[in-house]
């Protein structure tokens, strides 16, 4: 049966204010369309603002394309000057046959081909044979046959040298027909163009993060908006459900795809903020890897070796969260010999060193000079320097070996440094590339599921009706 058959059999039964309730639900619908209008809007700004990611990849190909512009210039320039190298060699040449053909023939001759001179030996002959000649007008003819018969004869020679000519002259115009169409300022405009995209882009990136957090701010205010328009239309169709019972089949059609809308909506939200939290951890693993690692080993170095520099560098950066932050303030050494070193206008990696009092320092000195050879460390430099698996020295003799391994330690991180950093990024975009695979398969099982459900309730309906 269709779905139509409860509507019919409720037209008996009293209706509730259908329009109030439409009224009431096209104004929050509205407010939803205006939501989600938003939403996708902010949405396409923020994958627009991708700082580092899609504008590197468009910085590269530009870069790419500007390097294949200048060797593609370089090439033209080169196939234009060999055009004119041929064209001036295929000139010389011509001029070089023409003299020839010149030397052969004569410059004034009237007679041009081997056609021309057979007609005037055919002309000649005629008038020989006609008997009308003088003796003398009849030597002057024979005396021109013969003539013709040498200049025929050279014409034969240099006929080859003619053909010669003609080619060169059809390959000339070939070549500077080549020539008119590699036109250089065509890739000049193409050069320039590409130019000002990179400009473009450098200058866009500078303000990118800005944008991307402020888009956020503004994401996450729609969100909870429409979840607020969202309980109120459940709440107004759930009133309207209790009261409107004969048109079951239409409510839950609209209830289910309510329901999907939600679910959808909330898995989206999920989404965003697990999105949100990976592209935090991305921000945090390009922070150089090892810098509390590094910055414990030269607060180390400062203490036991006083000959040690510290190396000029940023402020450390120390993500909130890490499991290897620990209070930083200065640290003792008593022995015989070592006394503390304190330095001023810098984080204190040690603590106990700046608290203890003249009398105190003096007992303790003593108590030092008088433990054969041994001396005490702080509980913090300690930790610290199994921490960093670094054997703690119980005499002074143990010092340089200490601050050897630290020293190799400090070198090793740094040598790993860069490469760590890497792959700290790598399986952060990893990550995050498998957070889109996953809610992509979520969605497509919220909708199966809620697919499912939608033909079993028809089903049922069905059966009802019948």
């Amino acid at each position: 049966m269709s779905s139509a058959g409860p509507v019919k059999r409720s037209t008996n039964i009293k209706r509730p204010d259908v329009g109030a309730r439409d009224k009431k639900l096209d104004v929050l619908k509205a407010q939803l369309k205006k939501i989600d209008t938003e939403v996708q809007a902010i949405r396409k700004q923020i994958d627009q603002q991708q700082a580092g990611v899609s504008g590197t990849d468009e910085r590269q190909g530009l870069q790419d394309e500007l390097r294949s512009i200048i060797k593609t210039q370089s090439e033209l320039k080169s196939r234009r000057q060999a055009i004119h190298d041929q064209i001036k060699s295929l000139d010389n040449e011509m001029k070089r046959k023409k003299a020839q053909i010149a030397a052969r023939t004569g410059s004034k001759t009237q007679y041009q081909s081997s056609e021309d001179i057979a007609a005037r030996k055919r002309t000649i002959d005629a008038e020989i044979s006609s008997g009308e000649l003088s003796l003398v007008e009849e030597k002057l003819m024979v005396k021109e046959l013969q003539s013709l018969n040498k200049l025929q004869r050279d014409l034969q020679a240099i006929e080859p040298v003619r053909k010669s000519m003609d080619q060169d002259r059809a390959l000339i115009a070939t070549l500077k027909q080549e020539l008119n169409e590699l036109n250089p300022k065509e890739v000049s405009n193409k050069f320039e163009a590409t130019q000002q995209r990179l400009n473009e882009i450098q200058s866009k990136n500078q303000t990118v993060y800005d944008k991307r957090q402020v888009l956020f701010t503004k994401r996450s205010a729609l969100y909870k908006k429409r979840d607020e328009v969202y309980s109120q239309i459940t709440q107004i169709r759930s009133d309207f459900d209790n009261e409107f019972k004969a048109f079951k089949l239409k409510l839950d059609k609209e209830r289910l795809k309510r329901e999907e809308d939600q679910k959808l909506s909330k898995l989206l939200e999920e989404k965003d903020a697990a999105a949100g939290k990976l592209q935090e951890k991305l921000l945090h693993a390009r922070q150089p890897a090892f810098t509390y690692e590094i910055g414990a080993i030269e607060n180390v170095l400062c203490v036991l070796d006083p000959t040690y520099v510290k190396p000029v560098k940023h402020a450390l950066e120390v993500p909130a969260d890490s499991s290897a932050q620990a209070p930083q303030s200065a640290r003792k050494v008593e022995s015989d010999d070592l006394e503390p070193i304190v330095k001023e206008k810098e984080d204190n990696f040690f603590s106990g060193g700046g608290s203890k009092s003249k009398k105190n320092k003096k007992k303790q000195t003593s108590s030092g000079a008088s433990s054969s050879g041994k001396f005490s460390l702080e509980p913090t430099m300690i930790a610290t320097l199994a921490e960093l698996d670094v054997t703690v020295p119980l005499t002074k003799e143990e010092v340089p070996k200490a601050i050897e391994q630290l020293k190799v330690k400090h070198e090793d991180f740094s040598s790993r440094q860069d490469a760590q950093t890497e792959k700290n990024i790598s399986e952060a975009e990893a990550k995050l590339e498998q957070l889109n695979l996953d809610y992509e398969k979520k969605e497509a099982a919220v909708k199966a599921e809620l697919e499912q459900k939608r033909a079993k309730e028809q089903e049922e309906s069905k059966e009802d009706d019948e």
